[in-house]
């Protein structure tokens, strides 16, 4: 290895050669790709039509037109650009036929008619530079919504021109001057030498600058865009001012920080909002606490519980319709807060100022605030059916039957509701319309009746749902995305379209709407934290599509199984398998509002083993409301105040608030997980490490007295030749008659090497656990020394009886005895 001068000077020299040859160069704008774009249609008479991604993953067309007309494409952005600053288009093109007529059309609204330039002729594989303010005198568009090129017939014989366009791309430099002559005839072939660009002018002012080939004589230039997608800078002053830029960016990205990782979520309460602090009168009037109910106070007390982030669940709009729905299940029902109505605040709760302020005092208290995302559906009453039906999956009725009465048309499209909406898309216009709307669902199970299923094969709510996410990201730290799976495009293509073929539905919906959405987000907010609820083992599907954290039901269930039966094998190769990497993505609860709750599938003590392994795994700890309260009335989403008014259970509270301060250690946020042996089925066994600290657990899952040797190896790096302190963070959290068992200590020491050779002797009673932080003692090495030298002399000459007792386990070797009777702490 060279030394550390010669090394950085080195690395120097590297860095200078790539930031000095930019300093010559000017950057090229990036050509299209095909998720720049929502959809491409084509359309006309088209012998050959094919769109396709080059090995750069741009977007690249084909298309040709038969004798009987011509052939066109149009490409409809994802978003409407803004075209104030950027005065051409340029692409590449290459015909089949010399002099093949073209066209390009651009529109500023999809609904607007394209503005078609005079026909060009492509070269072979030219760029053709097309000005924007010079499409039709008069006309200097503003926005871009829709692209469309246009291949004409051949002009002799019959044989179909195929026309290929590539890189397309703006470019904000300017063109030719409107002042330039005006030739109406073709112009001829580019020189090879010819070095200055050449101008093709149409009758109307549409200006085509065709950049020729680079020849010998630019040889430089080759060798620079080789290596970077850019041209050669003329310009001294552009060069000087490239110069600069560069410099400080390279100071800049040389002394900058590495990226900070995503914002720490552990534990994460979930505060149902709509019953905080909510309750009913004497007369039986239903009081709502509001978001200016949840006070400073309130948030400090959770976050000196322990907890890094809140989960504010139902706080969006519900309409009327969807609240009296829910009062055929119960007359306190009051709606539920995932059939919303738009995605604005619920009134009832306070106003959106009200509810900013909510999340200004979350971070002062020092949490990190997540929001429901509900992507499946609205409620049934959306204001969405109104203003764009389309959003929506329906079926159009014929005049016939928008006359029968809404039970005949529901007999007729089960699994539908009649719906009404005075804005139906006609064309370019809109017009009243009866429709039959189908019901939200999960297609394992019966409808909700309260919601209407939204139909992410249309564009428009794709990009709709992206600008409420955009929205939110620039006030809040994240969002839970409610049933995420059912948003994935196979499911959207077998239970919502299975009439339509793939071709068609790739055409509506290329790509996942979870990775655009993400990926645009993100742009906004890169710390913006996608929580995922998910089921059907979907998990790492939608971690690939870019989601932090995803529900990990299947854990959930296994510690159920577990402390339920008292064998632990199973859940430890579970364990296993899903690895730290899976695990730290992973939300892990116990409860949840879809979850009964746990005291009544785990009941108290049970509950206490499986907290202690909730906080100690990778990932987010999810925490309900009234969880730690020992809470037994498991409130529907739609019921506000409970039935039944509970005592607050203080030992499981105290319990909680000790347990999320104990495990809140870095070691347990960030370091790997090693799953261990153990000659006891019954121990839930494990270590956290990282570079800093070592931490051993060790959970009995049974409901009886448990003793038995947990292997240590690979889990814990020991070093041979001192011994360990063994610090139980659990002590405190054990009960009082526990503590009081003379073998019961806050901290043990044992030599390494017993560690490594035969393990840790371990004895818990029923749903008891130890959490032990290991500490080495550098001590040992003339200790242990000394013990050496003393069991010698008791081998040659033996001591009497009395002295060794008082010598104790200084003459007794590790490996004669159990480990628990050699270092308990009486013999010490």
């Amino acid at each position: 290895m060279l030394p550390n001068k010669r090394a950085t000077g080195y690395r120097l020299l590297a860095v200078s050669f790539f930031w000095i040859v930019p300093l010559l160069v000017q950057a090229a704008p990036e050509p299209f790709g095909r998720q720049d774009f929502s959809r491409i249609t084509f359309s006309g008479h088209c012998h050959q039509q094919q769109w396709s991604r080059t090995p750069d993953n741009t977007l690249s067309l084909a298309l040709s037109a038969t004798p009987d007309g011509p052939c066109s494409v149009e490409l409809f952005f994802n978003d409407v650009l803004d075209v104030t600053k950027r005065s051409a288009l340029t692409f590449e093109t290459r015909a089949t036929v010399d002099q093949q007529p073209i066209a390009v059309g651009i529109s500023e609204n999809e609904e607007d008619a394209a503005r078609i330039s005079q026909y060009l002729a492509p070269r072979d594989w030219q760029s053709d530079g097309l000005r924007l303010a010079h499409i039709q005198d008069g006309w200097s568009p503003t926005k871009l919504a829709r692209l469309s090129f246009s291949v004409f017939p051949p002009a002799q014989g019959n044989k179909p021109a195929i026309l290929f366009v590539r890189n397309i791309r703006f470019v904000p430099g300017p063109f030719a001057s409107r002042g330039e002559a005006v030739s109406s005839k073709p112009a001829a072939p580019p020189s090879p030498a010819s070095e200055e660009p050449i101008i093709v002018q149409m009758d109307e002012p549409a200006v085509v600058r065709v950049t020729p080939v680079p020849t010998d004589n630019h040889r430089l230039s080759r060798l620079v865009t080789r290596f970077y997608p850019i041209h050669i800078t003329r310009s001294a002053a552009m060069a000087l001012s490239a110069g600069a830029v560069w410099v400080t960016g390279a100071f800049w990205i040389l002394s900058r920080r590495r990226r900070l990782p995503l914002p720490h979520l552990s534990p994460l309460y979930e505060m149902n909002c709509r019953t905080w602090k909510s309750q009913r009168d004497t007369e039986g009037v239903l009081h709502i606490g509001g978001f200016n109910k949840i006070t400073l106070a309130d948030l400090k007390a959770i976050k000196t519980d322990g907890f890094s982030s809140i989960w504010f669940m139902g706080i969006w709009e519900i309409g009327a319709k969807v609240r009296h729905i829910s009062r055929r299940y119960g007359n306190d029902y009051a709606g539920s807060p995932f059939a919303i109505s738009d995605y604005r605040v619920s009134e009832e709760l306070g106003t959106e100022e009200d509810f900013l302020q909510l999340i200004d005092r979350a971070h002062a208290a020092g949490l990190k605030v997540i929001l429901d995302f509900v992507p499946n559906h609205m409620g049934l009453d959306s204001v969405w059916l109104n203003d764009h039906p389309e959003y929506f999956i329906h079926q159009t009725l014929s005049t016939e039957e928008a006359q029968l009465p809404d039970s005949d048309l529901e007999c007729r499209y089960p699994g539908y509701f009649v719906y009404r909406t005075p804005f139906y898309p006609q064309g370019n216009t809109r017009a009243p319309r009866t429709i039959m709307v189908a019901y939200g669902k999960d297609p394992y199970f019966y409808p909700w009746i309260d919601t209407a299923q939204l139909d992410y094969a249309q564009p428009s709510l794709r990009r709709r749902m992206i600008d409420v996410l955009s929205q939110w990201a620039k006030v809040a730290d994240g969002v839970r995305c409610d049933m995420a799976m059912l948003v994935l495009r196979e499911q959207i293509k077998v239970h919502r379209h299975p009439e339509m073929n793939w071709d068609t539905f790739n055409r509506l919906m290329p790509e996942e709407f979870w990775t655009e959405a993400i990926r645009r987000v993100k742009r906004i907010n890169p710390s913006f934290v996608f929580i995922a609820e998910t089921y059907w083992s979907m998990e790492g599907h939608l971690q690939h599509l870019g989601f932090d954290y995803t529900y990990n039901k299947p854990l959930y269930e296994a510690m159920c199984h577990t402390f339920h039966s008292g064998h632990a094998e199973g859940l430890l190769n579970f364990l296993r398998v899903l690895g730290t990497d899976f695990l730290k993505k992973g939300v892990h609860f116990l409860e949840n509002h879809d979850e009964e709750r746990a005291m009544n599938i785990l009941g108290e003590d049970r509950q206490r083993a499986a907290a202690t392994m909730l906080s100690t795994l990778p990932g987010i700890a999810l925490i309900h409301q009234g969880q730690m309260e020992g809470k037994r009335e498991r409130l529907p989403v739609q019921r506000v105040v409970p039935l039944h008014q509970e005592a607050v259970n203080t030992k499981l509270q105290s319990f909680y608030s000790r347990l999320l301060e104990v495990t809140s250690l870095p070691v347990f946020r960030n370091g790997r997980l090693h799953v261990l042996y153990s000659n006891n089925p019954a121990f839930v066994t494990y270590t956290r490490t990282n570079d800093e600290m070592q931490a051993l657990v060790v959970i009995n899952s049974s409901n009886r007295y448990q003793k038995g040797s947990v292997f240590l190896n690979p889990g814990l790096k020991l070093k041979t030749g001192a011994p360990y302190k063994l610090y139980d963070l659990f002590y405190e959290l054990k009960t009082l008659d526990v503590r009081r068992h003379p073998s019961i200590q806050p901290s043990y020491c044992y030599p390494a090497a017993a560690l490594i050779n035969q393990g840790l002797y371990v004895e818990l009673n029923a749903h008891d656990a130890h959490i032990f932080l290991f500490e080495p003692r550098t001590s040992y090495k003339a200790k242990e020394k000394f013990h050496q030298l003393l069991r010698g002399l008791n081998q040659e000459w033996p001591l009497p009886r009395v002295a060794r007792r008082l010598l104790g386990p200084a003459l007794i070797r590790s490996t004669d005895q159990a480990l628990h009777e050699a270092t308990s702490p009486e013999n010490r």
